[in-house]
């Protein structure tokens, strides 16, 4: 799950260092392969790369052989060595070089995504791996890579995997003009990967209509190559715990409190203003407390918002180890996610679906028609503010707090949800039957 992850130091015990080269093969029927390029992989457990390491873990159950090539984890110190080479859990992990500056820094996270592609560029054009790809969308252009040597004839089919738009994400933040020369060259770029590519994937419907309609724009019809697949939680991972089995209750300080829990990334494009704006309308309630565990780009003006406002309600923690994460999703009575108005369609909130798996209402603080609001409505998990209602979500708050008949009813269809629709083992299954489809299409 995007969002949460570790800080701790890495341990090379824990890894095994394979002295085998890392083999590429053919994918077939009986023994599906598939490289995975991503920037962030284990032991990096925040964003996509906790993400993207429950499901290789998972495909590797399911038969597939995985191999991932990853840039250095930046959550580690920067003078920490790691192997380039390592097997961890049946995954063939290899590691090329990029920069590792920090990703607040937003100079530097562009200069850490440059690096790295630059690097599986060079990997992909020596080694010419013969396997299938997964590309994410993160870096954004990391997909012109695939799309290039796949014109060139030297590279593998690929699925391109969205997990973010660009750059109609940059543009609705205020960081590109609409119709500037990047944002314009950029659209031109994704019709270029699209074109290429064998499969898309998009993790939202709303994503999934945004994409097609940009394929659209560029005379592309995806409608054959275009795949819905949800996000997915590992519900084996995260369940609901007791608070008195639970020892992040005394450690953060929650004991006796009713919890509104937002974990995760804290960025450009979350509507934290609405949420401290509500923390503010209820600060005299001592019972309610909101807790914060993440990082992001808007952490610290949420600090000093607190600070200036004397909002004793709110708690700020850093990521909690992976092991812990369920323990950290249960501490929640309620959970909140986040998007700004006009990012449905470009980005979904994952962190959601662990809240849901443990049990945990959700209040999304977003569009109506973006893909977690349409779950809370659909599976009647939870509440939907629209962004910038602080009366409204401090409301919704305080009926969470006053019914705990509802709290609990919704918690129930939360768990059933997961189970039966967004589980990890679910997901996996599609992407390791679309891995196959895509292996036969291509010979």
């Amino acid at each position: 799950m995007p969002g949460i992850g570790s800080s701790q130091k890495f341990d090379k015990k824990k890894f095994h260092v394979s002295l085998a080269d890392m083999p590429d093969k053919c994918i077939d029927n009986k023994d599906p392969a598939i490289l995975v390029l991503c920037q962030l992989f284990h032991p990096e457990l925040v964003s996509t790369g906790q993400t993207l390491t429950e499901l290789c873990e998972e495909l590797v159950t399911l038969g597939v052989d995985v191999e991932v090539v990853c840039g250095p984890p930046t959550i580690l110190g920067r003078k920490t060595k790691i192997p380039k080479l390592i097997e961890y859990k049946g995954i063939h992990i290899r590691r090329v070089w990029g920069t590792r500056f920090p990703k607040l820094n937003l100079l530097g996270r562009i200069t850490n995504q440059i690096t790295f592609a630059l690097s599986v560029f060079f990997y992909l054009l020596f080694h010419r791996p013969n396997r299938p790809i997964l590309v994410l969308t993160n870096p954004p252009f990391l997909a012109a890579i695939c799309a290039l040597l796949r014109v060139i004839k030297i590279g593998p089919p690929y699925i391109y995997l969205i997990f973010d738009v660009y750059p109609d994400t940059a543009v609705h933040l205020g960081l590109l003009k609409g119709q500037g020369f990047v944002a314009k060259v950029w659209d031109r770029l994704n019709a270029f990967i699209f074109r290429h590519s064998s499969a898309v994937v998009a993790i939202g419907r709303c994503m999934r209509e945004v994409i097609r309609l940009k394929a659209e724009k560029s005379s592309l019809n995806l409608d054959g190559a275009l795949h819905y697949i949800p996000v997915w939680c590992d519900d084996r991972l995260i369940k609901s715990q007791p608070n008195e089995k639970n020892p992040l209750v005394d450690r953060f300080g929650v004991r006796n409190k009713f919890v509104v829990g937002y974990f995760g990334n804290m960025g450009r494009f979350h509507d934290m203003e609405t949420i401290m704006e509500a923390a503010r309308i209820l600060k005299e309630n001592r019972d309610i407390i909101f807790l914060f565990v993440g990082e992001g780009h808007k952490k610290q003006w949420m600090i000093d918002y607190a600070r200036q406002n004397g909002l004793e309600n709110c708690r700020f923690h850093t990521y909690v180890d992976r092991k812990d994460l369920g323990f950290l999703m249960s501490l929640a009575d309620v959970g909140l996610v986040s998007l700004l108005q006009g990012q449905q369609g470009l980005s979904v909130p994952s962190k959601t679906f662990g809240l849901m798996a443990a049990g945990v209402p959700v209040i999304a603080v977003m569009p109506s028609t973006s893909e977690i609001a349409r779950i809370m409505q659909e599976e009647h998990c939870g509440a939907v503010i629209k962004p910038g209602s602080k009366k409204g979500l401090a409301n919704s708050i305080l009926e969470f707090y006053n019914d705990h008949r509802k709290l609990n009813a919704m918690g129930k269809n939360g768990v059933n949800a997961i189970v039966t629709e967004y589980s990890l083992h679910k997901a996996s299954r599609r992407y390791r039957d679309l891995i196959r489809d895509v292996c036969n299409l291509n010979g």
